[in-house]
């Protein structure tokens, strides 16, 4: 009979007991091929986290998990524990701030990829990889007080199957460098120095949020309000139940310090590629400086403006607007944002600016034609909605995402 194993990670101690499942820890020590691991005969109690053999495959019970985990494979079993794992080194950590994201080393500097609904972050930290940058994590991050971010050790991992639109390049090299892998996913094992070691530490140099579209003929990189950043790290932190002020403690200087960046992209290794030569070129141009937030010398488009929504003064009532045809828009709840992919400013609307939105959408009206449509939609005089309108009107022109359609 297969005996019981303890697992010592560098950082945490004893921290794993694996009931006779030895394929497991090969599995979780290819895993994690820079994060020093010891194996010993289980002794004493057992560790928090612990997995074994069940008849579905194992089980894994942990604090996180504390009704258990039935997992399939060896290769599955490795990301399940790889979670708790990591998770429990940064709380141990008090000293470091967990992020939820992807980072790759590009010239001295640290890219940070926040989560980001199947937007591909893993797939991107693979791209870098195979483009020939070092990947610090493809879904965990530490971060110090000085801006620094600090690598666990673990390899990305891929979701399988591969999309069918990848390159043959990116593909060959995720195949050449596999490592555990089943039906869902396949860890992928950067060679050499293609994967930082436990520990190690790099200075962030960019955040830059993702948007996957297929339709793209090439990639895109707008430069966005260093608030979304912040907004975008702050909804994203891995250590979840650390208290607002030790969370911007960490963020809000770090933000205040680099660039945010929205990468648009169909393909990830054209896009490795794309922002890599970027980010080296806005570093060679003096951008990367202690204190710069993105001068006139960085290669990307800059934002226009914040997020006012009103203008100084009301426009006249006669004049027709029609809506941008370039704003991108993302509905929430009973809000709606929209990013202009020209200046890289993302705008929230209420319900009020939502509407005018909406039906500049369809077609060109006047402050007048607007405001009885809400006054009817609402139940409201229709002289004050279309004051109102105007006013409306006029700070979503300043903006750009509404023009005049009747230019003398």
């Amino acid at each position: 009979m297969t005996e019981n194993l303890d697992i010592s990670l560098s950082g945490l101690g004893r921290c794993l007991r694996v009931h006779q499942a030895p394929e497991v820890v090969e599995a979780l020590s290819q895993a994690m091929p820079h994060w020093p691991i010891s194996v010993t005969h289980a002794r004493g109690l057992a560790p928090a986290i612990r997995l074994g053999r069940c008849p579905g495959g194992y089980l894994q019970r942990s604090p996180r998990l504390p009704r258990g985990l039935e997992l399939a494979t060896p290769a599955e079993a490795a990301c399940s524990l790889i979670a708790d794992l990591g998770g429990d080194f940064l709380d141990h950590e008090a000293s470091l701030l967990g992020l939820h994201c992807a980072s790759v080393e590009v010239g001295g500097r640290l890219a940070l990829f926040p989560e980001s609904h199947r937007a591909g972050k893993s797939t991107l930290a693979v791209a870098f990889a195979a483009a020939g940058y070092r990947v610090f994590g493809d879904d965990v991050l530490g971060l110090t007080h000085e801006g620094d971010g600090v690598a666990l050790g673990m390899a990305p991992r891929l979701r399988l199957p591969l999309p069918e639109g990848f390159s043959p390049e990116l593909v060959d090299y995720a195949e050449a460098h596999a490592g555990p892998e089943d039906e869902r996913y396949r860890f992928v094992l950067p060679p050499g120095q293609g994967l930082a070691r436990h520990g190690e530490r790099c200075p962030v140099g960019a955040l830059v949020l993702l948007e996957r579209d297929d339709r793209l003929s090439r990639p895109e990189i707008v430069r966005l309000l260093p608030g979304e950043g912040l907004l975008q790290l702050l909804s994203q932190n891995f250590a979840y139940q650390a208290r607002p002020e030790k969370l911007l403690a960490h963020l809000h200087p770090l933000m205040a310090r680099v660039p945010c960046l929205l990468l648009r992209y169909a393909e990830p290794l054209v896009a490795a590629r794309h922002l890599g030569t970027a980010l080296e070129e806005y570093r060679a141009e003096g951008g990367g400086k202690e204190g710069d937030s993105g001068g006139a010398a960085s290669p990307y488009r800059r934002h226009g403006g914040g997020n006012e929504s009103r203008g100084s003064g009301p426009v006249p009532a006669q004049w027709r607007w029609v809506a941008s045809r370039e704003a991108r828009t993302y509905p929430l709840e009973e809000e709606l944002f929209l990013i202009q992919p020209g200046s890289g400013a993302i705008h929230r609307l209420n319900a009020t600016g939502e509407a005018i939105w909406r039906l500049l959408s369809q077609e060109s009206l006047s402050g007048q034609e607007l405001g009885e449509l809400l006054a009817e939609y609402f139940d409201r005089p229709a002289e004050s909605v279309v004051a109102d309108v105007c006013e409306w009107l006029a700070g979503l022109a300043e903006t750009g995402l509404v023009s005049r359609r009747d230019q003398d």
